[in-house]
């Protein structure tokens, strides 16, 4: 199994199915083969995404964690490998193919839910920010009004 994985290309990479594995000894040689094999800019990428999957599976299970805690996990991963420190969401541009996802109402929605935390940012900005350009100055106005 972790043999696999030091052959794939890019594209095999991507399209890998990352194994769930029941001991540590065994997430241990799987991100050993990742970690062990040569690169290139796309593979080096993969690995990692890769070997992040590799070992959230894995403590999801030994946690018996549900699928809500799970997609609370996703997100808290994507916030810190971001470094994003507000609100955000996530679309599927697949979404865009079927009316009744209404990527329009859910991104309307989405600003309107964080109305409160944008006024407070704008507000906290405009007391802070020196030498902000002109149109964000005027567009934290409209937000903090």
């Amino acid at each position: 199994m972790a043999d696999d994985i030091k052959v794939l290309d890019e594209k095999g990479m991507r399209d890998h199915e990352v194994p769930r594995f029941d001991t540590t000894d065994q997430l241990v040689e799987y991100l050993a083969a990742l970690t062990d094999r040569e690169h290139d800019y796309g593979t080096s990428a993969y690995a990692c995404s890769l070997a992040a999957v590799a070992a959230f599976n894995y403590m999801a299970r030994k946690m018996g964690i549900t699928g809500f805690q799970a997609s609370c996990a996703d997100m808290d991963v994507i916030r810190r490998t971001r470094h994003m420190d507000g609100p955000f969401m996530l679309l599927c541009g697949g979404d865009a193919l079927y009316p009744q996802y209404d990527m329009h109402g859910k991104l309307t929605e989405f600003l309107a839910d964080i109305a409160p935390w944008l006024k407070e940012r704008a507000e906290k900005n405009l007391a802070e920010v020196e030498g902000a350009h002109p149109a964000v100055e005027a567009h934290w106005r409209k937000l903090a009004g």
